[in-house]
């Protein structure tokens, strides 16, 4: 909520909303239109990252790659699947690990 009161504040103070900037800075605007569209964002933002990170550590795990021959291990047959998923908003790389 932090992160969104900052944005949004930053925004009211952009449009001459100086005094509803400072409510909002204040902790006492969290039902302003600008707050929730900021913290709705930063929420998208937050979950995008989060697929992207865990693709990323799912890549990143040395067992993903490893086996006795490279056909047998995940990599070889996930062909960049993991983040074709991550980038379309699913969380189908963590099938990799069932």
């Amino acid at each position: 909520m932090p992160d969104a009161r900052r944005i949004a504040a930053s925004y009211l103070t952009s449009t001459g909303r100086s005094d509803d900037a400072r409510t909002v800075l204040a902790g006492s605007g969290d039902d302003y239109v600008e707050v929730r569209v900021a913290l709705q964002a930063l929420g998208e933002v937050a979950a995008r990252m989060g697929r992207a990170e865990r693709a990323l550590a799912c890549y990143a795990d040395e067992t993903f790659w490893e086996a006795d021959c490279a056909e047998a291990s995940l990599a070889f047959h996930d062909h960049g699947e993991t983040a074709r998923s991550a980038l379309a908003g699913k969380e189908l790389y963590a099938l990799h690990r069932d």
